[in-house]
């Protein structure tokens, strides 16, 4: 085992046992009220009217969710991208990635940014939940909010300890049929009326997977050690301080294009560590209510090329602080929730290739800053309106002589109008504009992209810039069809229009003069998707139902041709019935996927093509026989079906056995 991994084992042991609470009191008791803070100050799901659904963790168990694409899986509009390959997956939100949606963890940015590579660099059994915002978030979470904004949150002692005091543990086992996955996670914490401590570890080996056709996809195997700790102090009841490591090890065999079938066989070695200090206040006084979080994240990957023996490092760096409070009071007859805030951050990038600096991954640097605010005003007891805006700075410079600094400047106002119809039905029209500048690779690339052809850098990129416009309808009720339930359902029907599309152009012999054989980052589309979404959930003791409908569409308003990386309409279903006298849940979920044959022309061999629709069922059962065990079993694609999900280029897994225990101490 490694020296890294060493210290995350030794990290987590060394803190004492805790009693844990019992798992889901939605599913054996009440209904918990739900808590989102998309706007950057929590308040429950039925008094928000943004586009934001939040994955908790009970139905991550439900999931036995293993990556990204587990997490954001049934939300309507969000999908993991570029896999299924894990160390090529990230978020896709309304059609838009590769830097077009801000990922954070714990309020720490994911920034990194390489193609072929994933994003999101996490394991999903160290989560509490995950939050995401659907549509541009610039005016309160700035660049690269264009699609959307997911908020990743760690476990803490409090989350299995469920308000109670002491110590205690549990250990979790998972198996995978389909890659021969095996999967050991121990978690360690203890609490008191002030002090919580919480060290966890996890590791997950597999093997390559196969298709629904049996074939075996090369480069799926993983090897992942992850580890978490965490620490909350509350000096009165008023205050609270937390410290939080979260740390991510990945070394297995890849591709140069990971996203791709075909590619340079490479040994890859991922490292992403998170280190966050947090303080929260929120005295009785309805002027503060605080969140301050500084936070430093430290991606390194080394890759080792099997063909050529080239060894290739990749780091970044960065370095940021999240600060903001809300205020409330009352003009009149009108009150106010008025957040405002600053956030500022430096992305620190270096490259090697054989010790020398790599050009394809330039030493750079990039510093911004920001500053936010927001008013939500009740006018009137049903309605609401929220405006707010962002001014951000942007400095990017490089190391390499010959390089010019950019700056930008972006304004990101935003403004909603909602109203309570009665009988829980509600409406609501927005309009948001949001940025994003080019990243520090899109500006600076150099080298060689592949045997004939060469980066050129583009330091005259414009900021990309988005408009959209939304309207829906919002439904929340209880006791619906029972004294004990709630309804809950959202329909959003919106139009994000954005100018400055940044593109890779690779050119050939007949490109213009200067340009032959080369490849570069332009601004070449004015981007429009149109689309639909629909949520709804029906939560009672004994039932559970869930429908989540996307439609979207993607068009270059300059050329009237498809966008790229938009994924067939679906609708996903899926049903549990909980007989809480045993302690036992079963459930079935299906999911119907469009074929895609809106493609834009392109050279590129390994391009998406047309696809065929398709459907997947998987079944699902959940036991706990005892407070102190819980059990899940799971059968995914339950009829073996081959399919590509998404705009992916390689196929998903075929029908795979799930199982999952958990034993509590």
């Amino acid at each position: 085992m490694p020296l890294y991994s060493r210290v995350l084992l030794i990290g987590a042991l060394s803190v004492s046992t805790m009693v844990v609470a019992e798992d889901d009191p939605l599913a054996f008791g009440g209904l918990d009220t739900l808590v989102v803070n998309a706007s950057r100050m929590s308040q429950s799901i039925e008094d928000t009217t943004v586009p934001v659904t939040v994955v908790g963790r009970e139905e991550l168990d439900r999931r036995q969710a293993r990556d990204l694409s587990d997490v954001l899986g049934d939300i309507p509009g969000a999908t993991a991208a570029s896999g299924p390959r894990r160390d090529a997956l990230m978020p896709s939100i309304r059609g838009l990635s590769d830097g077009r949606v801000v990922v954070r963890i714990n309020g720490a940015r994911q920034n990194f940014q390489l193609n072929h590579r994933g994003q999101t660099f996490i394991e999903p059994t160290l989560l509490s939940r995950a939050e995401v915002l659907r549509g541009p978030g610039s005016a309160l979470f700035g660049s690269g909010a264009i699609g959307g904004v997911v908020n990743f949150s760690t476990l803490d002692a409090r989350d299995l300890l469920y308000r109670e005091t002491g110590t205690g543990g549990q250990i979790s086992l998972g198996y995978g049929s389909i890659n021969q996955e095996r999967r050991l996670s121990t978690t360690l914490a203890a609490t008191d009326d002030t002090l919580d401590i919480l060290a966890s570890v996890t590791r997950s080996v597999s093997d390559d997977y196969r298709d629904g056709d049996g074939d075996t996809i090369d480069f799926s195997a993983s090897d992942i050690t992850s580890g978490l700790v965490t620490a909350g102090w509350n000096p009165d009841r008023h205050t609270r301080l937390t410290m939080n490591y979260l740390a991510f090890e990945d070394d297995s065999k890849s591709r140069t294009t990971a996203d791709r079938p075909r590619g340079d066989e490479v040994n890859r070695q991922t490292r992403q560590q998170t280190f966050t200090l947090g303080y929260q206040s929120n005295p009785d006084n309805d002027l503060q209510d605080m969140d301050v979080t500084v936070y430093l994240t430290d991606l390194n990957q080394r890759e080792e090329n099997q063909e050529n023996g080239t060894v290739t490092r990749n780091n970044l760096q960065t370095l940021g602080f999240d600060g903001f409070n809300t205020s409330r009071f009352s003009t009149g007859e009108v009150y106010h929730q008025l957040t405002y805030g600053l956030e500022s951050f430096r992305d620190r990038q270096e490259g090697r290739e054989n010790r020398v600096e790599r050009l394809g991954f330039s030493d750079a640097r990039q510093d911004t800053v920001g500053v936010f605010i927001q008013d939500q005003m009740m006018l009137t007891d049903r309605t609401d309106l929220t405006v707010g805006a962002r001014y951000d700075r942007i400095r990017q410079r490089a190391d390499r002589e010959g390089t010019e600094g950019v700056n930008y400047y972006a304004f990101s106002p935003q403004a909603t109008l909602a109203y309570q119809v009665g009988g829980g039905f509600g409406v609501f029209a927005s309009y948001a504009e949001a940025f994003r500048a080019p990243g520090l690779r899109e500006l600076y690339v150099g080298g060689q992209h592949f045997p004939g052809n060469e980066f050129i850098p583009n330091p005259d990129l414009k900021a990309e810039e988005a408009a959209n416009k939304e309207v829906g309808i919002t439904y929340f009720d209880r006791g619906v069809l029972a004294s004990n339930d709630r309804l809950r359902g959202q329909l959003s029907v919106f139009q994000n229009d954005i100018d400055d599309f940044v593109q890779q152009l690779v050119r050939g012999d007949d490109a213009p003069p200067g340009l032959e054989n080369t490849t570069r980052f332009e601004n070449v589309a004015k981007a429009r998707l149109r689309g639909a979404e629909f949520e709804l959930a029906y939560e009672h003791p004994d039932h559970r139902i869930n429908v989540a409908v996307t439609h979207l569409r993607g068009n270059d308003r300059n050329g009237d041709q498809p966008l790229e990386g938009i994924a067939g309409d679906d609708i996903s279903v899926s049903y549990a019935r909980l007989l809480t006298d045993r302690n036992l849940e079963l459930g079935v979920r299906g999911l119907l996927v469009a074929g895609q044959d809106r493609l834009p022309e392109t050279t590129d061999p390994d391009a998406p093509e047309p696809s065929a629709g398709y459907g997947t069922m998987d079944v699902f059962a959940s036991w706990s026989p005892t407070v102190s065990v819980s059990t899940n079993l799971r059968l995914d694609n339950v009829f073996d079906r081959t399919f590509r999900r998404g705009n992916a280029l390689v196929n998903s897994p075929g029908r795979n056995v799930r199982l999952s225990a958990v034993y509590r101490f």
